[in-house]
């Protein structure tokens, strides 16, 4: 419940558009920092690394076969 309190206490403050995006600012940086934790602790780069080198030994796919590389 302190965290909401906190929440109504910040809303409830005059403050002008400086003040304003410097909380902005502040919450859009915790966010993105705590998500870049995360993925750096879990070790995710958002890229795709299951393809290796375009070679699939065992596939039966379209696009499988030598033909046109």
């Amino acid at each position: 419940m302190a965290i909401k309190t906190q929440i109504e206490a910040l809303l409830q403050e005059k403050m002008d558009r400086k003040d304003f995006l410097k909380y902005a600012g502040t919450i859009v940086l915790g966010v993105l920092g705590i998500t870049g934790l995360v993925r750096m602790l879990l070790g995710t780069r958002g890229l795709d690394t299951s393809v290796s080198n375009g070679s699939h030994q065992n596939s039966s796919s379209y696009g499988s076969s030598p033909y046109g590389k």
